[in-house]
């Protein structure tokens, strides 16, 4: 038999019993153990209180890099290398320990 058809048979093969598993996955009753239909529900990831910035402000920062999302004072974002970097700039009223979604 030809490698090549060989190939081609054993990917076929493995096609058809990931489209069947998949048919037959959705196909299960909803109470397949007696417990009735089950609701999934994700989790809600809580969202990060912002933190203010404190006077006096920073005037020397190290140079350790925990990036944050600071809240500039006009409502918006930049991401900074640190906390107090955010704050050291007087244009930022807050920050959250993360970095900004882009």
């Amino acid at each position: 038999m030809n490698i090549d058809l060989v190939r081609l048979l054993s990917t076929g093969l493995g096609v058809l019993v990931c489209l069947t598993l998949v048919t037959a996955c959705t196909a299960l009753p909803s109470d397949l153990f007696g417990q009735g239909p089950v609701d999934l529900q994700v989790s809600e990831v809580p969202e990060l209180q912002n933190i203010q910035c404190e006077e006096p402000r920073p005037k020397i920062c190290t140079m350790q890099y925990e990036p944050v999302c600071a809240v500039m004072e006009l409502g918006s974002i930049n991401t900074y290398p640190s906390a107090c970097n955010a704050c050291a700039d007087i244009a930022v009223s807050a920050w959250r320990p993360e970095p900004c979604e882009e």
